[in-house]
């Protein structure tokens, strides 16, 4: 985390890092650095520590950094530790190799903490030779340009960023794969294959991780493809770029794969990551035989439509999109539920429930897990509003399906409900997930009569609506908002009220809000100020107001209600 900016400001360097009793840093093997000898160089403060995860991730990458430009004779690192012992420190510090503020001395390094501003570590403030602060992102500046952004001034940052656009801009398969030291990719037999070679076909760069669930399910379907594409004589070539930081996890992992990849911890791969602004695992980005960019992200695509999906183009995506459409306009309940000898959900105690009794209800799919706190938040909700809708129509029924990670939670979780599930684990939730884009929990989807998807929308409509949202239909929706609409009518647009004297309140539509009168949930209607994000239900702001001309007595605040307020998305 970067600190506060203090730029502008020259510190002397010997009145910084020196005291009355110490006028030297130290190495890690106990030897004395005079501070004086420091002058003229450039100066990094490491705020880091043993126990901190991301730091340990860190250091590694800022020694390597280091000892490249060790032949620079202008600068140094000076360690800022923050343990609380003096064994983890001498750990930790005897992995660097560079100085450190004694750790006898905490108060220069609380000092150095608080000049600096220092919130969050590890924290890399880079100083230039007169002392004045050329960065406080220099962790940032690390791990995305590495030694490339030496003199790490603001204006080769600049330069950077422009080239990056430039290269953006004349975008070709050398730019993206060829760095000054490599002009190759590499094979699970090691051999060296140049990036010449695939030149003028469809090159696909996926970005993936051994240690991650999703990408060691996505992978066996991607090597399907791959090996069926290869087969029809497709010119058509795939190069992992391992974000693995074991080689021998590395190694193994590509050994189970039947094309490329960058060598192990190449540089060329967190830059790759960063260029094409990569935000989720498994990633397969997709380069055009011209070197341009097809596509950013086709590995849901090759999930739902496997072989069908290449080659990636947008005339292909449009195509899908037509296929797709006409699925949903067919989709019937058995046809999204039912998988070979999987014609079941469960009830309690685990009794089957064929799918055909289900035909022509109304049905939500729950996608849930007893470890998400939004989802445990949402549950009572929806039991209410389940409960209510089963007394007046009994075609109607909620599945749960399950994102727990083991029996014992599911059956935990399950137990709490009064609706059916998909069994754990069943391979079914894979196939509802793609079908519905499901990315975050909790996440309810309403199935009408037919069998076609009304909406996916419905955890939004029953957090606001409860059960006066069945079935959950635009219509439905329509009727309700008719009759909120007709309720505010009398309502004063604008008005002044004693629990928020400092601006008039907007008569505003709001969707969920907490109300600052009585602190419980309210949706539709607000009063609202939105300077100060203020909102006071229309019973607490017209019964106050009301109060205040009778005889100025408040509305009393009610319980308080926890709000959810997030969902939970995958790693």
């Amino acid at each position: 985390m970067a600190s506060e900016n203090v730029d502008g400001v020259a510190h002397d360097l010997v009145s910084l890092l020196t005291r009355e009793d110490r006028d030297f840093l130290v190495r890690n093997n106990g030897h004395q650095v005079k501070v004086e000898s420091l002058k003229g160089k450039k100066i990094w403060l490491y705020f880091s520590a043993s126990w901190c995860g991301p730091c340990r991730r860190f250091t590694p990458k800022l020694v390597e950094a280091y000892n490249e430009l060790s032949s620079n004779d202008d600068f140094e690192i000076i360690f800022v530790s923050g343990d609380s012992d003096d064994e983890s420190f001498n750990g930790y510090f005897s992995k660097m190799p560079w100085l450190a503020i004694p750790f006898s001395d905490s108060d220069a390094r609380d000092q150095l903490n608080k000049l600096f501003k220092v919130m969050g570590i590890p924290n890399l403030v880079m100083l230039d030779e007169s002392g004045k602060v050329l960065s406080e992102d220099g962790v940032e500046i690390i791990q995305e340009y590495g030694v490339e952004a030496y003199p790490f001034t603001p204006e080769k940052i600049k330069e950077i960023k422009e080239k990056e656009e430039t290269a953006r801009k004349e975008q070709s398969l050398r730019s993206i794969l060829v760095s000054q030291s490599r002009d190759y990719v590499i094979s699970t037999d090691g051999k060296k294959v140049p990036v010449s070679e695939l030149e003028g076909k469809f090159v696909g760069l996926y970005f993936s991780l051994s240690s991650y669930k999703a990408c060691l399910g996505f992978t066996p379907t991607l090597v399907d493809v791959y090996e069926k594409l290869r087969a029809k004589g497709e010119s058509f070539e795939i190069v992992m770029i391992s974000l693995d930081d074991e080689e021998e996890s590395f190694k193994k992992y590509f050994g189970s794969m039947p094309w490329l990849a960058l060598p192990f911890r190449d540089k060329s791969c967190e830059k790759l990551a960063r260029y094409f602004e990569l935000s989720a695992l498994p990633t397969l980005v997709v380069i055009g035989p011209d070197g341009k960019t097809l596509h950013s992200n086709v590995a849901e695509a090759i999930e739902e439509h496997g072989i069908q999906a290449y080659p990636f183009t947008p005339e292909k995506f449009a195509e899908l999109e037509e296929i797709e459409k006409a699925k949903r306009e067919a989709q019937t309940l058995e046809s999204i539920l039912v998988s070979g000898d999987r014609d079941f959900v469960i009830g309690k105690d685990g009794v089957k429930i064929p799918v055909s009794d289900l035909v022509g209800k109304n049905i939500l799919l729950y996608f849930s897990a007893h470890w998400c706190p939004p989802c445990r938040a949402f549950l009572p909700k929806l039991i209410e509003a389940y409960q209510k809708i089963k007394t007046k129509e009994e075609a109607f029924e909620v599945i749960f399906i399950s994102s727990d990670r083991d029996q014992t939670s599911f059956d935990e979780f399950f137990s709490g409900m009064p609706w059916l599930a998909l069994p754990f684990g069943d391979k079914r939730k894979a196939s509802l997930s793609r079908t519905f884009k499901v990315h975050g929990i909790p996440s309810l989807i309403a199935i009408g009569p037919t069998g076609r998807t009304v909406t996916t929308e419905a955890r939004n409509l029953v957090m606001i609506h409860g059960a006066d949202a069945y079935p959950f239909t635009e219509e439905r929706i329509k009727e309700i908002e008719a009759q909120y609409e007709e309720m505010a009518k009398g309502w004063p647009e604008k008005m002044k009220h004693a629990l928020h004297e400092e601006h008039e309140l907007v008569l505003t539509k709001r969707r969920i809000y907490r109300c600052n009168g009585c602190e419980t949930q309210g949706h539709l209607w607000s009063f609202y100020c939105e300077e100060c994000d203020f909102d006071l239900h229309p019973k607490c702001a017209l019964e106050e107001d009301k109060g205040s001309k009778d005889d100025e007595e408040k509305a009393s605040p009610g319980e308080g209600w926890k709000c959810d307020g997030e969902v939970c998305s995958r790693a």
